[in-house]
This record gives C-alpha cells, structure tokens and sequence, in this order.
C-alpha cells in the first residue's frame, strides 16, 4: 500500500476488456513497459537540464499493491507505482508525460521537443494495443495523498495519434554515425521485403535502418560494429527517424596521433616553423 508521504502515479485501464477485468497479461506488460520507458526517456532529459553530470532517468520506479502490483477493481484494473530516487526530478518527468498526454486527447496543436518526442513514440505503440482491447488509459500522479495531475488516453487520443503517423518531413544524403544492433525480417508482415536495423548514434539518438534484401550479408557482418551508414532520411512524430541505407561500412577507428605525424611531415616545408594557432587563423580566413 502506498504511504501518504510517497510520490505516486497511477494507471487505470478501463472499458473494453477491463470492464471484465480481464486483459491479456502481455498487453498490460507491454503498456508499463512503454510507459516506464517514456519516464526514463525524459528523465534524462530532465535531468539533464537540471545539472546533472550523467543523467540515467533511474528514479527508483517500485509496482505497489501486491505481487504484480495490479488492483482489479470493478470495470477497471489499476498498477500504481512510486518514485523513490531523485523524487523532484522524477516528479518533474511524470508530469511532462501526462501533461503531454492531454494535449493529445484533447486534440490541441502540438509542437514535438526533446521533451515530448519519446512520450509521442511511446503513446503511439500503446495506441496499438488498445485498439485491440477496445480499452481506455488514465494516468495521475499524486503527492502527498493529493492528485496533482491527470489525463486520459481514450479513443480519441488513439485518433489523434494516428494523424500524426505519416511523414514529418525528409531529408535526403545524410551520414549517420553509430553501432548497428538489432536486426529483423520483416517480409512476413509487412508489403515489403525489407531487413530492419537499429541504430544508436554515440549521442544516444535512435535511427531504424532499412535494409535491401541484397544487403542482409554486410549487414550481419556489421552487427553490433560502430558503422558509418549513408542514406535517405524520413522523421515521424510518432516512431524514431529513419534512414533508407544507401551504402554501410565498418567505421574504422581512427590514430590521430599517426594521422598528425603524417600531417607534419607532409607540410613540413609549407608551415615551417608557424604556430598551430595561427596556421588555423588562416585556414579559416
């Protein structure tokens, strides 16, 4: 149970198949793990901003009431959780979520930041499995035994998300830098028979990559290797940017110091004796 001095957010499913209190377990799973997801997301992002040095969007999230931390109620079924570690911040990135929420189902124009970008993906794949539960997400958070916010997710944020799926906008010969890792099939379900990867730059940031079918061999090969990979770019609102892989390469990893001496000796005439400051004064004009 929770203690009236706890940090605590609530989710509710309700109508469809809550109302008989009986929702497939993977679906409920996979709805906290979207949601537990967005709050680290953002809570990076949060803290981040607040000062911290490495910021991990770990705020201690603890499932109360029970074993699986689910009360079934009448017509309904409900988890909630505290926050237990960093609470201010972690306060700070629940609030965005629901706040970000409500927009979305009450349809206002919606400006997409660092911020919202996740709690958007992260809607959007909850958006999928409600559909199929015909069900109903309520979020609140309560501090000290008192709701401070709420918002619902119901049909109508289900609508909206689904007008924001089709491409923001493109942008075509982009480079991208980063470790290739996970790769997928996905023939089998969908019109194309594309190979699907993903890619995480050295920032964090999060690309899927789409293959040719010709190209599985180098992207095996590749798998799980710091890559180079050039490519069409499309961005959505409601999944991670994609790139349309051109070519893809090992990227190397580079000896500055080899490079410099080889820079030194083959200038070595035209610098002379200059300072390195002022030879880049001149190089930039």
């Amino acid at each position: 149970m929770p203690r009236q001095n706890e940090t605590i957010f609530a989710v509710v499913f309700k109508k469809g198949l809550a109302e008989k209190n009986r929702l497939p377990l993977n679906h409920v799973i996979a709805t906290l793990r979207e949601l537990d997801s967005m709050i680290r997301e953002v809570g990076r992002t949060v803290q981040r901003e607040a000062g911290r040095e490495i910021p991990d969007g770990d705020f201690g999230v603890e499932l109360l009431a029970g074993f699986t931390g689910l009360a079934f109620q009448k017509g309904s079924i409900k988890a909630q959780a505290a926050i237990t570690r960093d609470v201010p911040n972690g306060t700070k990135a629940v609030t965005h979520i629901i706040q970000t929420t409500d927009i979305i189902e009450k349809k206002r124009v919606l400006s997409i930041d660092e911020y919202r970008a996740p709690i958007v993906r992260g809607l959007a794949s909850i958006s999928n499995i409600q559909r199929k539960d015909k069900t109903e997400l309520r979020i609140q958070l309560a501090e000290h035994g008192r709701v401070v916010e709420r918002a619902k997710f119901s049909d109508r944020g289900v609508r909206a998300i689904q007008g924001m799926e089709e491409t923001e906008f493109s942008i075509e010969a982009l480079t991208l830098y980063g470790k290739l890792r996970v790769l997928s099939d996905r023939s089998l379900g969908e019109k194309e028979d594309d190979i699907w990867g993903l890619l995480i730059e050295d920032n964090g940031n999060k690309w899927r990559i789409k293959f040719a079918p010709n190209d599985l061999a180098t992207a095996q090969r590749l798998f799980t290797k710091q890559v180079v990979a050039f490519g069409d770019a499309k961005y959505f609102k409601t999944k991670y940017p994609r790139l349309d892989v051109k070519s893809i390469k090992e990227d190397m990893e580079r000896d500055y110091t080899a490079g410099a001496d080889r820079f030194s000796k083959e200038y070595e005439n035209i610098f002379r004796d200059q300072d390195p400051d002022q030879i880049l004064k001149d190089i930039r004009g």
